[in-house]
């Protein structure tokens, strides 16, 4: 059978599974392009970041946990997934803040919870310090963007060499990243859904380099230091003790930054504990944002 046709199926099986959960998937168009996204649940608005090279199906583990008490909204940002690639996009951290608000305008949502992962929890500390009227808590999972923690393996690759290992160009490479982020313990997935996902990556390389380039460059970006500092939003930040991809010692250095700050290091957990530790990951928002 054909990449076109498997492609296809694929996108047929993950939109009926995400149907049955109660998530709805829709798309909207702004001046940024066409943002592709999934809604469900009911209550105050949730709103749920994928990081750098993910999607909005990262969140499947989770969302139907947060659908109880919140009406999630789960976009495939600018650049990722099936939304737009517009080649004049920026993708610097701010800017893509931008983008997301100019969204939630289009759909008519105005005052909601965040919560991110990697890239996404970069991005949504940086909705909580520049629009933190609208902004009414924020949830970091293994934030990217934390200046003065120690490098992994794969900062010290990007640091010394410029090695972006996280835009693959092959199904290997695919392969080894998906790996990274799970510390070689993916969960569970069929063989054929698994090549659909790493195809998507593989063919969006390009971008991803530059995506990459653009939002780690720190004369483009102000730190997540920076805004945590700033902002008075409630703020959550969970780690992955096991992180192979942003150093878990992030997690003490925004603690410094705000004491305040609720934190959790998960134990023996990796990059997105959104997936392998969803029941984790729920109870501890619940414990910070009761649900009403």
């Amino acid at each position: 059978m054909s990449n076109a046709f498997m492609n296809w199926l694929c996108r047929r099986l993950i939109d009926s599974k995400c149907k049955q959960m109660g998530l709805v998937k829709s798309s909207i168009n702004t001046v940024d392009g066409r943002t592709v996204f999934f809604k469900g649940g009911q209550g105050p608005d949730m709103v749920l970041v994928h990081g750098f090279g993910a999607n909005k199906e990262n969140w499947l583990a989770l969302a139907p946990r947060l659908m109880r008490h919140y009406t999630v909204w789960i976009p495939d940002l600018i650049g990722f997934g099936e939304s737009d690639r517009p080649s004049n996009a920026r993708f610097n951290i701010a800017e893509q803040a931008d983008r997301v608000v100019r969204w939630l305008d289009a759909v008519g949502v105005k005052n909601f919870h965040v919560m991110g992962n990697s890239m996404g929890g970069y991005l949504a500390g940086t909705l909580a310090a520049n629009f933190e009227n609208r902004v009414l808590s924020a949830c970091l999972l293994n934030p990217a963007g934390v200046k003065g923690a120690e490098h992994t393996a794969i900062g010290r690759a990007f640091a010394d060499e410029g090695k972006i290992i996280l835009a693959p160009s092959n199904f290997e490479e695919y392969e080894k990243v998906v790996g990274l982020c799970f510390n070689g313990k993916a969960p569970p997935m069929p063989g054929f859904m698994r090549k659909y996902f790493g195809r998507m990556s593989i063919k969006n390389k390009s971008l991803l380099d530059r995506v990459f380039m653009e939002f780690v460059n720190p004369d483009a970006n102000v730190s997540l230091n920076e805004m945590v500092e700033k902002t008075t939003v409630p703020l959550m930040v969970v780690w992955g003790d096991s992180d192979q991809l942003v150093h878990p010692g992030g997690l003490a250095v925004l603690k410094q930054i705000k004491p305040e700050i609720v934190d959790l290091l998960l134990e023996n957990t990796g990059h997105c504990p959104m997936v392998d530790r969803a029941s984790l990951v729920y109870k501890a928002h619940l414990e910070f944002m009761p649900a009403s």
